[in-house]
């Protein structure tokens, strides 16, 4: 019995793991900027008091409050891209995450945005982005993975990634379920 359950445990655990592991080979890697934010940043900032009425605020603490985690996986070393680009391709082929949305700018930036459902039309369990472009400042390749889980209200998740000055953020204010 006991090594059934094991047995069971092993076949389980791939399909419970997200793309918070999948990229984590990443978190260390050379010529990789990389930012993680847990939840327990998110907790210590939903227990902060503001004493304060204004709504906007009042909806922030609720979207961060409900994240698990925040990573962003940043590169310009066409090598390590080309290593993003095919975990990207195999994440997606197991995964049971939906296409969102594509961008395709005539400077070359490619975004694609994926979701897993959530509760209901306005919430997402995990909102993955995928970018590959040119660095604005200095015309170089850049590719960028970014991946938010949790309860993820898509009314708020803009704001959040304008706030924390993630890459492509100025897009996400326009990821809606359905689009």
């Amino acid at each position: 019995m006991k090594k059934l359950v094991i047995i069971l445990i092993l076949a389980v655990v791939p399909y419970v793991s997200n793309a918070q592991s999948y990229f984590d080979k990443y978190e260390n890697m050379n010529d990789v900027t990389s930012m993680v934010i847990t939840n327990k940043m998110f907790k210590l900032l939903s227990k902060i008091d503001f004493e304060s009425t204004d709504k906007e605020t009042q909806e922030y603490l609720n979207l961060v409050e409900n994240i698990n985690n925040i990573k962003v996986f940043v590169t310009e070393n066409k090598g390590v891209s080309d290593k993003m680009r095919g975990d990207v391709d195999n994440y997606l082929k197991k995964s049971s995450l939906d296409e969102l949305m594509r961008i395709k700018s005539d400077d070359g930036e490619n975004i694609k945005f994926y979701i897993k459902p959530g509760s209901d039309e306005d919430h997402v369990k995990e909102l993955f982005m995928y970018l590959v472009g040119n660095d604005s400042k200095e015309g170089k390749p850049e590719t960028v993975i970014l991946t938010i889980t949790g309860n993820i209200d898509l009314k708020q998740v803009s704001k959040l990634a304008n706030d924390l000055n993630i890459p492509g953020g100025k897009e996400l204010k326009n990821v809606k379920k359905g689009n």
